[in-house]
């Protein structure tokens, strides 16, 4: 049972952090260079990505395993918190 809510907890992060990628992307790297807007399933791929040549090490006993998860959902809204506001100046 633990396992089943890990793996959703995992999902919800790849789409958090696609979700968070294709916002920052659209605020800042369209008007500041001139990229193409990327769309959902482009930004949770291109995520996966990245996270695979940049892979940390995960802990192996299940207490760090949750801790990691539970981070990896909160990154992402807190860029999305914070790139929002600083989209506001621009």
């Amino acid at each position: 049972m633990v396992a089943l809510g890990l793996i959703a907890l995992m999902i919800v992060a790849y789409l958090l952090n696609g979700v968070a990628l294709k916002l920052l992307w659209g605020w800042f790297m369209v008007p500041t260079l001139g990229l193409p807007v990327i769309s959902l399933v482009q930004a949770i791929g291109i995520g996966i990505v990245i996270g695979f040549l940049t892979q940390q090490h995960i802990p192996r006993d299940e207490d760090a395993k949750k801790e990691l998860l539970v981070f990896e959902v909160l990154t992402p809204v807190l860029a999305i918190a914070v790139g929002w506001i600083v989209h506001l100046f621009m």
